[in-house]
Formats: C-alpha cells, sequence, structure tokens
C-alpha cells in the first residue's frame, strides 16, 4: 500500500505528529484514525470528538470527506490540521 508522510497539527492541543496516510483511504477514514491515535498520544490533550475535520495547514482549507487522500492532493510533507 502506497503511503504518503505528512505533518499534522493539532491546535486545540498545540501538538504536531508525523503520520503515513495511506493514499487509497478516504478523508473521512483517515479522520477518525487520526483522531484516535492522537487521543491516545496526548495524554488527555486532546479529545476525539464526534466531528473530526482535517485541513490544509497553510491555506486553512478543509478537505472533501468523501475524497481519497490522493484525490485531495496531499503528497509527502504536506502539513494539515485536525480540528
Amino acid at each position: 500500500m502506497n503511503k504518503v508522510l505528512v505533518e499534522v497539527y493539532v491546535p486545540s492541543a498545540n501538538l504536531t505528529y508525523d503520520a503515513y496516510l495511506p493514499l487509497e483511504s478516504k478523508i473521512s477514514e483517515v479522520a477518525v484514525l487520526l483522531s484516535g491515535a492522537i487521543s491516545d498520544l496526548s495524554d488527555g490533550k486532546y479529545r476525539r470528538g464526534r466531528e473530526v475535520t482535517i485541513c490544509n495547514f497553510s491555506t486553512g482549507k478543509e478537505y472533501d470527506k468523501n475524497l481519497r487522500v490522493f484525490e485531495a492532493n496531499i503528497d509527502n510533507g504536506t502539513k494539515i490540521m485536525i480540528i
């Protein structure tokens, strides 16, 4: 499975993580997985919510949850935010 390495910023907890995202996964699936992983890794600083949104860090634009990672033009080195 092809993956890309991204930097994930969590503004609510002021944390940053590196993560590999599968290119074929939908943004909605990635959001759930990242939310759970960050919740576990952050020692309570970030709590998983019902609605998780992934945005481009540079532009602030929300990614369409129905797109796959490669369709959203997420490449190696892309900086994203999870809110």
